[in-house]
C-alpha cells in the first residue's frame, strides 16, 4: 500500500510540473531540474554573434548593477519569483493529495466496517481534541502510509480499551461470542431462574418488587462494571468479542448485580364472578401470594466489592455517561429512531381526566385490569393493567406530558414486562406502557402527549402483540380505563 501510495504521489507532482510549465512556455524536463531560462531569448547563432554580445555587454555594464553569472537583478527576481510559485504549487497540491488520500482511506474501512462505526461514533468524542492535532499534523506533512497507521492505531486503541463493549461486529472466531449473544443467553437463563420459582413454588398470584422498583437487568450498569473490570485491569484485554472465561465472569457479575428471591404470603379477597347463566355473584376467597423480590447493586457497590483501581473506575465513570444510554440500547437491539414525532390518538377513546389514548387506532382489550382468567396458565389472577391488542409495530404514545423515569431497551424479558417504559407525569400520575417490540426515548427525557415513544410488540411474558398499559396514583396501581370513555 506504502508503494502505491508513493506512486500516485510522484504522478501528482509530475502533473503539477507539467502544469507549471505549459503555463509558462517551457519543458517539464527544465522545471524539474532549475534550468529556467531567461526572460529575454538568446540570439541565434551567426556572424553577427560576436559583435552582438559585445554590444549587449557594454550595455549591462552601463545600466545595469552587476550580479552572479552576468544576469540582472531584474532577472534574478523574476526566476526566484518562478520558483517560488513551482515551489508553492507543489506544497499545496502535495498536502491536498495527503489530505484527499486519507480521506479515502477513512471512508474505505468506514464503508467495511459499518456496524462498528455506528458503535464507535459516541466513543470516539473523547478523542477529538486528538483527532484534531492529527489532521494538522497529516497537513502539515506526516506521510500517507504513517497517517493510515495512526488511524488505525486509534481504532485498535478504542476497541482494546473498555470502549471495545460497544463493538457489535460479528466473533473473530469459533472460541468467542459477541456482546448481545452473551447478553441474549444470560438474559434467558435470568429469566429461567424466575420461571423454576414460579413453577415450583405453589402460590394464586404472583407480583414482583424490586429495591429500585426496576424490574429488568440493567444491562448498560452490567456491561459498564464488566468492561471496566477486565479491560482496565493490569493485564487488560479485548472486550468487542467475548472468551469462554469473560462469558462466565459477565455471568458472574449479572448475578452479583441482579440477586433474585422469593417469599410467600396469605392475602384475602372478594372477586365477582358471573356463572353460565349471567348471574353475578361475590366470593371471598384467601390466596397465596408469590413474591418475587429483586435486589440490584449500583456499578459503584460493585466497584467497591472488587476494589477496582483508578483506571478502572475512570473507565467506569466514563461509560455511565447518559449520552451513551442509546448506544447502549443499539447495541442489544431495543432502541429504535422515532422519538419527537407527534400523533393523534385514536378519537373513539374520550378522555375523561388527564390521560390521552396512548394509540393512534382503538385497539382491541383483551384483558382489563383487576381479577381474570391468565391466558398463560388458564388460573385467576390479578392483572396490574389493561391488554390493548393491535398490529405488531403501531406506535405508542404518550399519555400525558412527562418525564420518562424507566427506558428498558436492553433487557427483552424485563421482569416479564420486555422492553418498557415508564412516564412520571406529576401529581402522583404515572403511565407504564408494556411489551414493546423496540422503544425511541432515553430515561429522564420530557416528552408530550401525543409524542411517539416506543412500538407495539410481544416481549416479555405474553401470548402476542398488544400493549399492557398501567396507570399508578401515588404508588397504586388502578385501573386506566376509568381515564376515558
Amino acid at each position: 500500500m506504502a508503494e502505491t501510495q508513493a506512486r500516485q504521489h510522484r504522478q501528482e507532482k509530475a502533473a503539477v510540473r507539467a502544469h507549471a510549465a505549459n503555463e509558462r512556455g517551457v519543458s517539464p524536463k527544465q522545471v524539474e531540474c532549475g534550468t529556467l531560462p531567461d526572460a529575454a531569448q538568446r540570439p541565434h547563432r551567426g556572424a553577427d554573434l560576436p559583435r552582438q554580445r559585445a554590444k549587449e555587454k557594454a550595455i549591462t555594464t552601463k545600466i545595469a548593477p552587476r550580479d552572479i553569472r552576468g544576469v540582472t537583478q531584474s532577472q534574478r527576481q523574476l526566476r526566484t519569483a518562478a520558483n517560488e510559485t513551482v515551489r508553492s504549487i507543489t506544497t499545496q497540491a502535495q498536502m491536498q493529495t495527503r489530505t484527499r488520500q486519507v480521506q479515502l482511506a477513512i471512508q474505505k474501512a468506514a464503508s467495511s466496517t459499518c456496524k462498528t462505526a455506528v458503535a464507535v461514533r459516541s466513543a470516539v468524542r473523547h478523542f477529538l481534541v486528538g483527532l484534531h492535532s492529527l489532521v494538522a499534523a497529516i497537513a502539515a506533512g506526516i506521510s500517507v502510509a504513517l497517517s493510515i497507521i495512526i488511524v488505525i492505531s486509534l481504532v485498535a486503541f478504542v476497541s482494546g480499551s473498555a470502549y471495545g463493549i460497544f463493538f457489535a461486529a460479528d466473533a473473530p472466531n469459533a472460541a468467542s461470542v459477541t456482546v448481545r449473544e452473551a447478553v441474549e443467553t444470560l438474559t434467558a437463563e435470568y429469566r429461567d431462574r424466575l420461571e423454576e420459582i414460579s413453577d415450583t413454588v405453589q402460590h394464586d398470584r404472583q407480583d414482583i418488587t424490586a429495591n429500585d422498583d426496576v424490574y429488568y437487568i440493567r444491562w448498560q450498569d452490567v456491561l459498564a462494571v464488566f468492561s471496566s473490570y477486565v479491560a482496565g485491569s493490569e493485564q487488560g484485554a479485548p472486550v468487542a468479542a467475548l472468551t469462554e472465561e469473560q462469558v462466565d465472569k459477565l455471568r458472574e457479575i449479572m448475578w452479583a448485580m441482579n440477586a433474585v428471591d422469593y417469599a410467600t404470603r396469605a392475602e384475602t379477597a372478594v372477586i365477582e364472578t358471573t356463572d353460565k347463566n349471567g348471574k353475578s355473584t361475590t366470593t371471598e376467597i384467601t390466596e397465596t401470594v408469590l413474591v418475587i423480590e429483586l435486589t440490584h447493586k449500583t456499578p459503584d457497590e460493585m466497584a467497591a466489592d472488587y476494589h477496582f483501581t483508578t483506571r478502572q473506575n475512570t473507565y467506569l465513570q466514563l461509560l455511565q455517561d447518559p449520552q451513551y444510554e442509546e448506544l447502549w440500547a443499539e447495541l442489544l437491539g431495543g432502541f429504535a429512531q422515532g422519538s419527537g414525532e407527534l400523533m393523534n390518538p385514536d378519537s373513539t377513546r374520550i378522555p375523561t381526566g388527564n390521560l390521552q389514548w396512548p394509540l393512534p387506532v382503538a385497539g382491541t382489550i383483551t384483558s382489563q385490569f383487576g381479577y381474570r382468567v391468565d391466558p398463560i396458565t388458564g388460573e385467576v389472577s390479578s392483572h396490574t393493567g389493561t391488554d390493548i391488542a393491535c398490529a405488531e409495530g403501531t406506535p405508542i404514545l404518550a399519555a400525558a406530558d412527562g418525564t420518562v423515569t424507566v427506558a428498558n431497551g436492553l433487557d427483552n424479558w424485563g421482569g416479564s414486562y420486555g422492553y418498557y417504559i415508564q412516564i412520571d407525569h406529576g401529581g402522583g400520575l404515572e403511565t407504564l406502557y408494556a411489551h414493546c417490540s423496540s422503544i425511541c426515548v432515553a430515561t429522564s427525557q420530557q416528552v408530550q402527549a401525543g409524542q411517539v415513544i416506543g412500538y407495539v410488540g410481544h416481549t416479555g411474558r405474553v401470548t402476542g402483540s398488544h400493549l399492557h398499559l398501567e396507570t399508578r396514583v401515588n404508588g397504586s396501581r388502578v385501573d386506566s380505563m376509568q381515564f376515558f370513555s
